[in-house]
């Protein structure tokens, strides 16, 4: 059925270009290449044995897409490129045209969240080999070795204690309110554990019931997006298992303080375990229960009907807001981040320009790709700055990395926080507890 249906999309791309006016890969790239009907045009050569997936340029520009979704949005017959991109990586992967090292990293060690925690464990205590100390006023910890050109790379230090492995607090919620089930991601969990507990409070305060379920692991969208499927496949077995254990009752709502997260458990959870019939019977129930944070705080606040809140004291702190792809274009929200964000008493929020520009971290990509990764990330950088703005809020861990390491190359001091960090600190005019 995916096959077909992956087919059918091919076809349905008439090359007209306007994808080119909105990818942000060929903006920076500069070649045809970059852009999705140069990438539909060589998947179609290579299913009709013109081309073969082993060419190093082939491999070079079919994983030089983001999935930002762009083109999709931007083209007149809605051509589902994203998925005709991840369908070739998958067809390589499948063939071991993608790397032994990463497919071992994506199909085994992912999906085995002890083993991880024991790696990470080792990271920390032989981080004076790897890695260099920075000042904590740059918002990030940790010195990464360097980027394929040299470049230094900074990633926030690793939790003492990860999230999970954390006594959670059981408040009781009043009688009637919303089951939500959160899931927290590899980045809040290994890094920055104050994202999930501002979720969890800020859920709270809400109205909701907040459980978290402690035998979730990663989101499987690293492994997906790559191609790695059968890892991506492990890991959706043991998030549903999670979430929603067999033969008990369902969660009322899902939700993460990462839409990119949420994208995934929405969207690909379901399709991963078709072959399982019982276990899709519950992610396809669960994924119609996943909704972002921002969304499901609108609507357990009433703010959804309400809509943004008048204009804050202009003394108050400026706070800008980074739209996550997998957000403003996978759930097709904007306005709902906004909402929470003029909803919060000791805020002014000032949009930046081209919020919806994607910052260029897309995963794998920053990996494989850091040279473009870079100047999207430097832009979007340039853009904050512009605002003013002491804090930019997002809601995807991936964006969150790449903003924090982008302004402190740049020199910046402005911070970046989750927008439920930023609803728990800057106070919240709409509290139900």
């Amino acid at each position: 059925m995916k096959d077909d249906f992956i087919r059918k999309e091919l076809e349905r791309c008439v090359r007209c270009g306007n994808c080119m006016s909105v990818c942000p890969v060929y903006e920076v790239m500069g070649r045809e290449g970059g852009v999705a009907r140069g990438k539909v045009s060589l998947f179609r050569a290579h299913l009709d044995g013109l081309l073969d997936d082993d060419d190093p340029a082939y491999r070079e520009i079919l994983t030089s897409c983001l999935l930002c979704g762009r083109c999709k949005s931007a083209c007149p017959n809605e051509v589902d490129t994203p998925a005709i991109v991840q369908a070739a990586r998958a067809r390589m992967a499948r063939r071991g045209r993608l790397g032994r090292l990463k497919a071992f990293v994506l199909n085994w060690i992912l999906p085995k969240p002890a083993l991880i925690k024991r790696l990470a464990q080792m990271a920390r205590i032989g981080r004076p080999f790897w890695a260099a100390r920075v000042p904590k006023s740059s918002g990030l910890r940790v010195r990464f070795m360097r980027g394929p050109g040299g470049e230094q790379r900074q990633l926030p230090e690793l939790a003492p204690r990860f999230y999970l492995d954390r006594d959670q607090e059981d408040k009781r919620a009043a009688e009637g309110a919303p089951r939500v089930a959160l899931f927290v991601g590899c980045v809040h969990n290994m890094m920055r554990p104050e994202g999930a507990e501002a979720a969890v409070e800020v859920l709270r305060r809400a109205g909701a019931q907040v459980v978290v379920p402690r035998e979730q692991a990663c989101c499987g969208l690293p492994a997906w997006g790559a191609g790695h499927e059968e890892g991506a496949r492990a890991l959706a077995r043991r998030n549903v298992d999670a979430l929603w254990p067999a033969g008990e009752s369902a969660p009322d709502f899902v939700t993460s303080p990462c839409a990119s997260c949420a994208a995934m458990l929405n969207q690909h959870m379901a399709e991963l375990l078709v072959e399982d019939t019982e276990r899709a019977l519950r992610a396809k129930e669960l994924a119609a229960r996943v909704i972002p944070f921002s969304i499901l705080w609108t609507r357990l606040t009433g703010v959804e009907a309400e809509g943004p809140a008048r204009e804050a004291d202009p003394e108050a702190c400026r706070v800008t807001y980074h739209d996550p792809c997998h957000l403003s274009r996978g759930f097709g929200e904007k306005d709902a981040p906004r909402f929470l964000l003029t909803h919060l008493s000791d805020v002014q929020f000032v949009d930046m320009s081209h919020p919806c520009r994607c910052c260029g971290h897309g995963g794998f990509f920053n990996l494989a790709h850091y040279d473009l990764s870079l100047r999207m990330a430097d832009d979007k950088a340039r853009r904050i700055m512009d605002t003013g703005a002491q804090v930019v809020a997002t809601e995807c861990s991936g964006c969150l990395i790449q903003l924090q390491e982008a302004l402190a190359r740049a020199g910046s001091t402005q911070e970046v926080l989750t927008t439920a960090e930023a609803a728990l600190r800057y106070g919240l005019n709409i509290d139900k507890d």
